[in-house]
């Protein structure tokens, strides 16, 4: 084996080493947080929770909880080997998207590289600890499946898909695609196809959720973009760091007009490269319109366009003495290499994962604080999974809160006047950024910090506080010019 490790075999593994490494390093967000809480409480109670549990404002309300099977199997995970592990698996996952779109890739080994090295930055932006991982492998998987013509395997894996994360929608936006495509591109597939997505269709309502699922998602997604949250945001036209996507999205759009007729050929109609295209065309829209869609996108779009490049010439390297043996050293040294970065990276739990973020004793003050709490939604993931005990206020997971609720806590957290929400929710301990502007009114309502560093607070209310002058309000409507944003990993913030 080691004689047939030639200069393109070393390409790929340094490649993949990189892939690897960078997935390996992946944080935690605050989604992970509650996800591993909810897992927990499946496993504990067999049941699959529907309604909220974790906030004291919208108990009891409906929680379409469509990623009930990935919380499950990231809590196993968890259980067996921590934070490591889970990271690890999440890290598989990435890799193995990776490796199917090298494999659905054609040309040779030095040009994949070189296309797969330009966009791979740009794909990595979402990786975190949460359920997308596992949607970037199942949306490749679906295309490499439709373009194989092997619907067989499609109903199962959009079982499976619908359970463990909502973006199985995407997956049927690929069959739509693989559809119109099979009308060109292979007539005499359309029945097993037509067939094979009417199974994947009811395959979907095999959930807990039933075919209440194609209600909830919709209206998920609206609140969602209600939200204001970043990676839902339109790619950015002069960010340096999405100029690859607009690159990769253009060569694709100008290679389908220019070299489309190329894919009516005998060879590429059998091989599927109309399919192909046709599945990265359909996610260029979503692309265009949110960031978290835009990795999917990069990885189907190589594929489509090395199907659209002419031949590629023979590389000159081929020629030359191989050297298989010193090709494996180096591709051993580099793998050993980033196995010791790894394992010392996790030795040291970087703070880049967020293993721990937040102080443990600011949860301990927690505990000396009587009333309901009050925190942002960026920290109710957190404080879900590290203060069992205590119900949040808001959290990420957004579907069981009213929208009315979190745009009043964007207002409250920019003008930092929090008399009427804190009293109509009772609440009586607040968990605060240090340096923010509710932290300052609260100090100044005479409020007690129980804890206090450079960047958190936690305040529990006086009886004094009780009747204390409202705070200054600003002098304007803030209702009317606030904004809101949020930073990569989808924290909201005002501005």
């Amino acid at each position: 084996m080691i004689e047939r490790f030639t200069f393109d075999r070393l390409c790929t593994a340094l490649l993949f080493v990189a892939i690897a490494t960078a997935a390996c390093l992946m944080p935690a967000q605050h989604d992970t947080w509650w996800l591993l809480r909810a897992g927990q409480d499946i496993w504990h109670t067999r049941q699959v929770l529907l309604t909220d549990i974790y906030s004291h404002t919208a108990y009891g309300a409906a929680w379409p909880n469509h990623e009930w099977l990935s919380q499950l199997l990231f809590y196993a995970i968890y259980a067996i080997g921590g934070m490591p592990l889970l990271t690890l698996a999440a890290a598989a996952a990435v890799t193995a998207a990776w490796a199917i779109v090298w494999i659905e890739t054609r040309g040779p080994a030095q040009a994949k590289f070189l296309m797969t090295a330009f966009v791979v930055a740009t794909a990595t932006t979402t990786w975190s600890l949460r359920a997308q991982v596992l949607s970037l492998l199942l949306v490749v998987a679906t295309a490499a499946l439709l373009r194989r013509r092997r619907y067989a395997w499609l109903p199962l894996l959009f079982w499976i898909w619908a359970n463990l994360h909502g973006a199985v929608l995407l997956g049927v936006l690929l069959l739509a695609a693989a559809l119109a495509a099979a009308i060109v591109e292979d007539r005499k597939a359309i029945l097993r196809l037509a067939g094979a997505t009417a199974s994947c269709l009811v395959a979907t309502a095999l959930t807990p959720l039933g075919w209440r699922f194609w209600l909830d998602m919709p209206q998920s997604l609206g609140r969602i973009r209600q939200l204001g949250i970043d990676e839902w945001a339109a790619p950015a036209v002069g960010s340096l760091a999405e100029a690859p996507f607009w690159i990769t999205i253009a060569a694709l759009i100008v290679l389908t007009c220019a070299r489309g007729r190329m894919l009516f050929d005998g060879e590429a109609r059998r091989e599927g490269r109309i399919t192909q295209c046709a599945c990265a065309l359909a996610l260029a829209p979503l692309a265009l319109t949110a960031v978290r869609n835009v990795p999917p996108f990069l990885m189907l779009s190589l594929p489509a366009i090395a199907a659209l490049l002419p031949g590629f010439p023979t590389a000159r390297v081929a020629s030359a003495p191989q050297r298989p043996r010193l090709n494996f050293a180096f591709a051993a040294a580099a793998a050993a290499l980033a196995a010791v970065v790894v394992a010392g990276a996790y030795h040291a739990r970087l703070a880049r994962f967020n293993w721990v973020p937040l102080p443990p004793a600011s949860i301990a003050a927690l505990d000396r604080c009587e009333g309901n709490l009050y925190n942002r939604y960026d920290e109710g993931g957190y404080l879900i999974w590290f203060a069992p005990d205590r119900k949040v206020f808001l959290d990420g997971r957004q579907d069981p809160y009213p929208p009315s609720l979190i745009n009043e806590q964007k207002l409250v957290e920019a003008s930092g006047i929090f008399e009427r929400l804190f009293a109509r929710y009772d609440v009586g301990c607040a968990y605060v950024p240090a340096e923010s502007a509710v932290s300052a009114n609260l100090a100044r309502a005479g409020w007690t910090p129980l804890f206090s560093d450079p960047n958190w607070a936690v305040f529990a209310r006086n009886r004094e506080s009780l009747v204390t002058q409202p705070s200054k309000a600003a002098p304007r409507d803030l209702s009317l010019d606030l904004q809101v944003s949020a930073d990569d990993s989808g924290q909201i913030v005002g501005r």
